[in-house]
């Protein structure tokens, strides 16, 4: 047996003072095929130094062999030695057997660099060296996924499912679920559920499962949405980025005892998911558990300071009359300007009939909120109260556009000499 495979079967015993000594001895007296193949496995462990070591020792026997300067520019890769890096794949020239392969290399660095420009660039230069390579085709797709270019990604997957099916693309990358997801983020929901379905068809990991599941929520199939959340929840408990949705589509079904259950399990196993306080804050106070309600939110505040959270605050507050609280509560927003902090502000201003602040923070408000139907139904009842008819009539028929079945503002309009 090589000592390198005896380094290995260590390792894997978790000896590894006996590892570094076979180690040491596979250096001088192993095969350079069987060090290569070492290298290559220590790489894929994590073991970056050792793994250097062996190509640098390879290099110096084999300099001609280029494809080792690609492997130790991967490992500089790792450590973010990008100049090293850099170095060691500029030295591959267009005439080198492996060039292809450095440019595939460079086109991944820079797309770590968030250069994706120079990434794409990298790739189209392989692509006219080898112009029916599959995994080059890949690589743009997946470089296109990753900046959400979509239009550009799913001509190119589309192509690779002919591949994917024949055989010809080795791939541990999902073509058809990839498509999926690409369809379902740029809209098009009921081509994505075909492709996802026959994703899972093929493989049934929760990753797929999920993207299928918000891409039926989507189309606002709610039972079938919960279906699969709570599928996935029974497959794999530690898949954490289940539970807010899951809890979301019970709430929408009214199915709030549920939904608070499962709001609860979620914050046990991640206390920093902000959106699980959020939602359960929600069903609880459908519950009639309003102190509960509050406490959700200033617990999500607590963990995160934000303005996000504390309109939230703002808005549950509003439901209890506590008009003196949303006050102190915008007053602590980075951001007070902002239209849903006017807009709650004003409430409260009316709430405790102090008009004439009210209608400044209506005024505001109306900057960022013109149509927004929530806000546009409470500034034309408020203007109405102010006495100011000729605006009430044009912001109600304004909200009308967006809720034209409100019979109460249709009423309304109707009373005052709307058309």
């Amino acid at each position: 047996m090589s000592y390198s495979k005896e380094m290995l079967e260590a390792i894997s015993e978790g000896e590894l003072i006996d590892a570094q000594e076979k180690f040491e001895q596979a250096m001088i007296l192993d095969t350079p095929e069987e060090k290569y193949q070492l290298a290559a496995y220590l790489f894929e462990l994590g073991f970056l130094e050792e793994s250097e070591q062996l190509y640098q020792n390879l290099l110096a026997d084999f300099p001609e062999e280029e494809g080792i300067k690609i492997s130790l520019a991967e490992i500089a890769i790792e450590n973010d030695d990008i100049g090293r890096a850099q170095t060691l794949l500029n030295d591959i020239l267009p005439s080198s057997d492996v060039y292809v392969q450095s440019l595939l290399t460079q086109a991944d660095l820079y797309q770590q660099l968030d250069i994706p420009e120079v990434s794409q660039q990298k790739l189209r230069e392989a692509k006219l060296i080898l112009p029916d390579e599959p995994l080059i085709d890949l690589a743009l797709a997946e470089l296109f996924f990753s900046i959400e270019d979509y239009n550009d990604a799913v001509p190119i997957y589309e192509e690779l499912l002919v591949a994917e099916d024949s055989g010809e693309l080795a791939s541990t990358i999902s073509i058809t679920e990839r498509l999926g997801v690409a369809l379902s983020r740029m809209g098009n929901f009921e081509e994505a559920v075909m492709y996802l379905e026959q994703a899972i068809e093929r493989d049934e990991t929760a990753e797929a499962l999920f993207q299928l599941a918000l891409t039926y929520y989507q189309l606002e199939e709610l039972e079938r949405t919960t279906e699969l959340l709570q599928h996935i929840k029974e497959l794999n408990e530690e898949f954490l980025q289940v539970y807010y949705p899951l809890a979301q589509v019970l709430s929408d079904q009214g199915l709030f005892e549920e939904a608070a259950e499962v709001a609860q399990i979620g914050i046990d196993k991640n206390p920093y998911d902000l959106n699980l306080y959020h939602v359960a804050s929600i069903v609880a106070y459908q519950l009639g558990q309003s102190e509960n309600a509050k406490q959700q939110l200033m617990q999500a505040i607590a963990l995160d300071d934000s303005d996000f959270s504390k309109l939230k605050l703002a808005e549950l507050l509003l439901k209890e009359d506590d008009y003196d609280d949303v006050i102190d509560l915008v007053d602590q927003l980075e951001n007070s300007e902002q239209g849903h902090a006017q807009w709650y502000l004003a409430q409260a201003y009316n709430g405790l009939e102090e008009y004439e602040q009210a209608k400044i923070a209506f005024n505001l408000a109306k900057i960022e909120l013109a149509d927004e139907p929530g806000f546009i139904r409470d500034y034309g009842l408020f203007l109405r109260e102010e006495g100011q008819l000729d605006e009430t009539k044009k912001w109600l028929t304004h909200y009308l556009t967006f809720v034209p079945d409100d019979i109460e503002v249709v009423e309304l309009l109707s009373s005052i000499g709307g058309d």
